[in-house]
């Protein structure tokens, strides 16, 4: 078998499986990432191309969260999809300025900070009547952040977004999920349309991630509705620290 036949068969089965990995506690870009670094595509292309995967992954999830009920499109959310579009357009514009080391580097940073973030949770709890009296500008300068950091970078933001705002406002986990899904697929699809026009993305990877994408995303969505939101953290935890793993091994070694 050719070389190029291994590659996309290697990519096609990693999205599926980070697809899976964003639809349930997002951060499957923390894997698709590393490895496309790793089949060799060129640098210029890695953020856009990547973000055709995300871009999907997210859609499909937050399509069938749409579905089955789970996501309000109140004013509070359609208010910060409107904001983190915007916050998109910076961050990609802004990204032009990473290179390979430096985007192994911040994937290193995002993750110790997730774990950081976790132990603070635990540590110092938030009560539920204090999440709903949190200010509506904290909550839409967090959405700014996340918006520019997706358009920026783009993968943890499922996991980041999951985390603020089930630690800033009264939401259910699977609310903040689906909550954390919306505001990734607009900020995602701003970013993807930016990274088009500038011909950022190869294509046929693009291709071949995008249905692996849309497989592992429908699976992913429906486990996540079906298990236990303990269920959901634990997956998370053990995920991060196998992504921990593989970003020292690709820094280090």
């Amino acid at each position: 078998m050719e070389e190029p036949i291994i590659k996309y068969i290697i990519w096609f089965l990693v999205c599926i499986f980070s697809s899976v990995i964003t639809a349930i506690s997002g951060g499957g870009g923390m894997l698709s990432l590393p490895v496309l670094i790793s089949l060799g595509l060129p640098e210029y292309l890695l953020l856009g191309t990547n973000k055709a995967v995300l871009t999907t992954g997210n859609l499909t999830a937050t399509i069938r969260y749409i579905k089955s009920g789970i996501i309000n499109f109140d004013k509070l959310l359609i208010t910060s999809c409107f904001i983190s579009l915007f916050a998109a357009i910076g961050g990609a514009e802004c990204s032009r300025y990473l290179n390979t080391q430096w985007m192994l580097y911040l994937l290193l940073f995002i993750i110790l900070s997730l774990f950081c973030m976790e132990f603070l949770k635990k540590r110092y709890p938030k009560k539920e009547e204090n999440k709903a009296k949190t200010p509506l500008l904290l909550i839409y300068l967090t959405i700014i952040m996340i918006g520019f950091y997706n358009g920026f970078f783009g993968p943890g933001t499922g996991v980041i977004s999951f985390f603020l705002f089930s630690y800033l406002t009264p939401m259910k986990v699977m609310e903040s999920v689906a909550f954390s899904k919306t505001i990734a697929v607009v900020s995602s699809l701003t970013a993807f349309a930016y990274f088009t026009y500038l011909g950022r993305i190869d294509w046929i990877y693009a291709c071949i991630g995008i249905l692996g994408a849309i497989l592992g995303s429908w699976i992913g969505a429906g486990i996540a509705m079906k298990v236990d939101s303990k269920k959901v953290k634990i997956f998370f935890n053990v995920t991060l620290s196998v992504f921990l793993i593989k970003i020292l091994f690709d820094l280090f070694y």
